[in-house]
Formats: structure tokens, sequence, C-alpha cells
């Protein structure tokens, strides 16, 4: 085991958790502002800059743990500090989630608001053909609309696929989880204690879980089955000789 090369993994896994965190914390800002007098364009930005971000440096972190658990398997201290930063990694990635998964629930809150109020902007046209100016003013909020409802879908659309990319990364924990049984135990308490808010991640993670216990369970049968039959022998061994 490369002492230096697993303490400068562990430095960037820890510095990268660190930033997740942060950008957890200002994305929470952004979503509060959806739908609101500061939803402007330059919020929007900033927002669907800082999601692409995080998914960016959640993707590396996901790459150095799985080199870290690599590294790991000859070393007690590493595998420790492995599994510590598996479950602070673990709990960053279920709020980065939960707040994309509520900017999402806003951005469609929004679409469904304009779409409403677009609507009862093209019932009043139909009333007031006959005033030129108001007709006019309709056109122009109907394609503010259009741009917005737009605009929205857009993001929409963007945030899903972050959220599926997060999703990927649920997946691969779980391949972690499955292969090193070492880990089983502070990745289910991460699991449980934490709010996983992609379903079919959570499921992954489960049943990686699932596995494992499984696995275990079926060796301390296959145990209690040969400690019997060898006593079984060993007693038919003794009535034999007697």
């Amino acid at each position: 085991m490369d002492a230096d090369q697993g303490n400068t993994i562990i430095h960037q896994i820890t510095s990268n958790i660190q930033q997740l965190n942060q950008n957890v914390q200002n994305l929470n800002v952004y979503v509060e502002k959806i739908g609101g007098p500061d939803d402007t364009d330059t919020t929007k930005d900033a927002m669907a800059q800082l999601v692409h971000s995080s998914n960016l440096v959640s993707k590396s972190t996901s790459t150095l743990i799985k080199k870290l658990v690599t590294l790991s398997s000859d070393n007690r201290q590493f595998r420790v500090q492995g599994e510590r930063l598996m479950n602070d990694y673990m709990g960053v990635l279920n709020r980065l989630q939960a707040a994309q998964r509520r900017a999402a629930f806003k951005e469609k809150a929004q679409i469904k608001t304009v779409t409403v109020e677009d609507e009862m902007l093209s019932k009043q046209q139909t009333e007031r053909t006959a005033d030129d100016q108001m007709r006019l003013q309709i056109q122009q909020q109907h394609r503010v609309h259009l741009n917005e409802i737009k605009e929205r879908q857009q993001a929409l659309s963007q945030l899903e696929s972050d959220i599926n990319d997060v999703n990927q990364i649920f997946k691969d924990l779980a391949r972690i989880v499955h292969d090193q049984g070492e880990m089983v135990d502070s990745i289910e308490s991460s699991v449980e204690h934490a709010s996983i808010y992609v379903e079919q991640g959570h499921q992954n993670v489960q049943q990686a879980l699932r596995y494992q216990t499984k696995a275990r369970q079926k060796k301390l049968l296959l145990l209690i089955f040969f400690t019997a039959l060898i006593l079984i022998f060993l007693l038919f061994a003794y009535l034999w000789t007697r």
C-alpha cells in the first residue's frame, strides 16, 4: 500500500466533500428564488452552472473512492477512513439530490402557473379583439410567457439529466458495497439515516446490502451444517469403537 498515494486520495476526497457541502448550501439558496422576484436569468444561469459543477465533482469523488477501496485492501487505517468518507459522501449526495429534486418540483410548478396565466390571456384576447392596444399588449405578454415556459422546460430537462447522473453514482456505490463486505455496516447506517430522493438509486443500494446479508447467512448455515455433520461422524465413530 502506497501511504503517500492513499493520503493524497483521502485529502482529495475530503476536499471534494467540503466543496459539495458548500455547493448544496448555495444551491438551496437559488432553489428558494425559483418563481420569485429574484428569479432572474443571472440566477438561473448560476444555478445551472452550480448543479453541473456539483455533478462533475461528484463523479470525480466516486472515482477517487473506488481507487481508495482498491488501495486500502491491506491497510486497516485507510479502510476505516474510507468508510467514514463513504458515509460523508453518501450524506452530501443525499442533500444534493434533495436540492435538485426541489428545484425540479418548483420549475414544474412554475411552468404550470405560467401556462395557466397564458391561457387566461388568450381568453382576454378573444374577448377584446376590438381593442387594438390591448390586443398588442396581450400578444407581447403571450410571447414573454412562451419564452419563459421554453426556458423553464430546458432547465427542467437539464435538472432531470443531472438527477439521473447522481442516480448512476448511487449505482456505482452499490457495486462498491457489494464487492467490499467490510463496508456494509457503515454504508447501511448511512443509507438508513439519509433521505435518498431518487428511488432507483436507493433500491440499488438496498439490493446490494441484501446480497451481502444473504451471503453472510449462507456462510453461517454452511458452518452449522458441517459442524453438525462432524459431530454426528464423531459420535458414530465413538459408538462403533465401543
